[in-house]
């Protein structure tokens, strides 16, 4: 937004926040029209970056043990710290996360921009992609003989961590983590340069990691990860996280944040009322209405009033002769 201003320019960086979710649903429409396979492949990809920005917390913060054995929550802080590079590089790189597909997809739908088949595809799409890409990466790992002792022995504590919940307490996480993500999302589409980015997407990315929620990409890393190093079965990775962590993302993507947000700003907010410019429409055609009814009015008494006053002018004329 420009404005002039004593006359100097101006320029706004930050869009407003009705802009920055119609800009969301128009992420999820142009997710939506993608190939099954440009879909699948981008989701790929992220799963990879996944993998690299998880490696890096894990790394990092389990070879500190002089400053975190006895220090929990500097661990859990330097962690988070290190997390976000992933999520950076998927969102400036156009990358599809299951996380943020949840959202945006359903954003279009609301909006009536895309469609619910397309918006299932896209999530399975996003899903299965995210999956595969983190288990390659996972496998890239073990290859590169980077999952030593320190690595090993913290994710399988991260492993035991997030298999041993109920699978509701799961569900809550994986809601409390994707509305975080989700807003991610929504707040690097407001800025509008490089640095308002990377700090929109740093911010709520490292709180959903300090407080411990559940984010199912991330997930299929570290835990396939340790499925290699036979800490947790498959089954249990499955059952235990995967599944629920993935429905609680959809629901704080589907729901709280692009439903919320579209009965603020889009759509959803207008059911119960018309937009204005069709109520602006109504109030035209009733005051047309009006007119031609006076029209109307004006004409009928003009026809009456001549049907009255020609008899009387052939009398006129027939005394005259």
């Amino acid at each position: 937004q420009d404005e002039k201003m004593g006359g100097a320019e101006v320029v706004s960086t930050v869009k407003g926040s009705r802009e920055a979710y119609l800009a969301l649903a128009e992420k999820g429409q142009s997710t939506c029209k993608e190939s099954s396979l440009k879909v699948l492949g981008q989701s790929l990809m992220a799963g990879c970056y996944i993998g690299f920005g998880a490696l890096l917390a894990v790394a990092i913060s389990a070879r500190m043990p002089g400053l975190t054995n006895e220090n929990p929550g500097l661990k859990t802080l330097i962690f988070a710290c290190l997390f976000p590079v992933n999520l950076l590089i998927i969102m400036l790189t156009g990358g599809i996360l299951y996380t943020g597909t949840s959202a945006a997809a359903p954003a279009a739908l609301y909006e009536g921009k895309a469609k619910a088949i397309d918006v299932a595809r896209v999530l399975v799409l996003s899903w299965c992609g995210n999956l595969l890409g983190s288990l390659l990466f996972a496998l890239f790992t073990q290859w590169c003989e980077l999952n030593g002792d320190a690595t090993s022995q913290f994710l399988a504590e991260i492993a035991h961590n997030k298999i041993s919940r109920r699978f509701d307490v799961t569900f809550a996480k994986g809601i409390g983590c994707n509305w975080m993500v989700s807003m991610a999302v929504f707040l690097s589409g407001q800025a509008q340069d490089f640095t308002g980015k990377c700090v929109a997407i740093y911010l709520p990315i490292s709180t959903f990691v300090m407080i411990g929620f559940e984010h199912t990409p991330a997930n299929f890393y570290l835990l396939g990860l340790a499925m290699m190093n036979a800490d947790v079965s498959l089954v249990n990775a499955l059952v235990k996280n995967w599944i629920p962590a993935a429905l609680g993302n959809f629901v704080a993507g589907a729901f709280i944040v692009a439903g919320a947000y579209s009965y603020f700003y889009g759509r959803l907010g207008h059911l119960q009322q018309p937009p204005a410019d069709l109520e602006a429409g109504e109030d035209e055609a009733n005051d047309v209405e009006a007119f031609v009814s006076e029209k109307t009015k004006q004409n009928s008494r003009w026809l009456q009033l001549c049907r009255t006053t020609q008899p009387s002018a052939r009398r006129s004329r027939a005394a005259s002769w």
